[in-house]
């Protein structure tokens, strides 16, 4: 909002020494609206090299604006809020350009060359932003999907419930953010597991030379009775050869968890699901950038209960700069199974 705004801005009508007939064209056909009504002032509206103007304090008194005269600067201004416009006179007249009001006080300005007519549209007052507060979605026994809409902020929390197995609830929780500044959302402590996918391509897989540490000996036995003798087996492990392979069996096993997901065939493109929640099981500040959508998991003990509760907020900037909270409740049943859905994860990273 412009009002909001500590702005100065002055306007230098530069004028060659020449008669008024010959710098400027005067248009007495030339009508001008304001909110669809007509505006008539004492002098008619001025073209020049394609611009036009008009009386200063016609316009802005129209426009709710307060006329001031300088009589040390010779100036005369416009005061509106914190808007402060200054300019110059001609022949007792001070001009402005039309398309400056539009720029300055955000008017739409619009010319008909039919009816050699300007209108001009005022602007509508910004309603006051007030954020909701503890929105909850709900989602209940026979439910799977179920969406937040905040319109204000252009942002939706989609939620579908896919189902709870081995006593844990799963949801995929979509964000889609159709605002132009970036929301970030958090996530209260508890023992939820919040899950993020990432798409990455395959590190390659490390060279390893894992030695068999098995170790054979024979031991010699005689025979007293038929004088025969046999070697039977010993086995044995070598510990120094054990302690060697480790370190290549943990480069493998870091490996195999960074690299195992979903995979289509071919590529080299791998989709890693990774616990993103801090050791509290809470998450801060995760960004979903203007004009993008995000995807998490969220896994939660039901423990018996009949109902679930998470509890988050997301941050909005710019007007209204303040955190919005929401609910997630959900109705505990243990017909909804994951049916065709299952979830491949690794370990927390914090």
């Amino acid at each position: 909002m412009l009002q909001k705004l500590s702005l100065f801005f002055v306007v230098m009508i530069s004028f060659a020494v020449l008669s008024s007939s010959q710098a400027f064209a005067e248009d007495s056909d030339l009508k001008c609206y304001l909110d669809g009504k007509q505006l008539h002032f004492n002098v008619s509206p001025i073209l020049k090299d394609g611009v036009t103007y008009v009386p200063m304090r016609a316009i802005f008194e129209a426009l709710g604006a307060t006329i001031k005269w300088d009589n040390h600067a010779k100036s005369v201004s416009a005061v509106k809020g914190d808007i402060n416009i200054k300019g110059i006179n001609f022949q007792n007249n001070t001009l402005v350009p039309l398309r400056f009001i539009s720029e300055v006080l955000g008017s739409s300005v619009t010319w008909d060359e039919g009816t050699k007519s300007i209108y001009i549209t005022s602007p509508v007052a910004e309603e006051k932003i007030i954020a909701p507060v503890n929105r909850t979605i709900s989602v209940g026994s026979q439910e799977q999907s179920k969406s937040l809409s905040d319109e204000r902020n252009r942002f939706v929390i989609n939620v579908k419930h896919y189902g709870i197995k081995n006593n844990q609830l799963y949801s995929l929780l979509e964000f889609s953010n159709m605002d132009n500044k970036d929301i970030s959302i958090n996530f209260k402590s508890g023992d939820q597991k919040i899950i993020k996918t990432f798409s990455k391509e395959k590190d390659p897989m490390p060279t390893l030379k894992i030695e068999n540490c098995t170790e054979v000996t024979h031991k010699v036995v005689i025979d007293n009775i038929g004088g025969n003798i046999y070697k039977i087996p010993e086995f044995s492990v070598n510990q120094a050869c054990v302690s060697s392979n480790q370190s290549q069996q943990d480069a493998l096993d870091v490996w195999r968890n960074d690299n195992s997901g979903l995979s289509e065939l071919g590529s080299n493109l791998v989709s890693i699901r990774k616990y993103i929640q801090d050791q509290t099981g809470g998450l801060q500040n995760f960004v979903i950038p203007a004009n993008k959508a995000e995807q998490l998991i969220l896994v939660a003990p039901v423990g018996g209960k009949d109902r679930l509760v998470v509890e988050g907020g997301y941050f909005v900037g710019g007007l209204s700069n303040k955190t919005i909270e929401f609910q997630l409740d959900y109705e505990v049943v243990s017909e909804l199974d994951l049916g065709i859905y299952s979830y491949i994860y690794t370990e927390p990273v914090y």
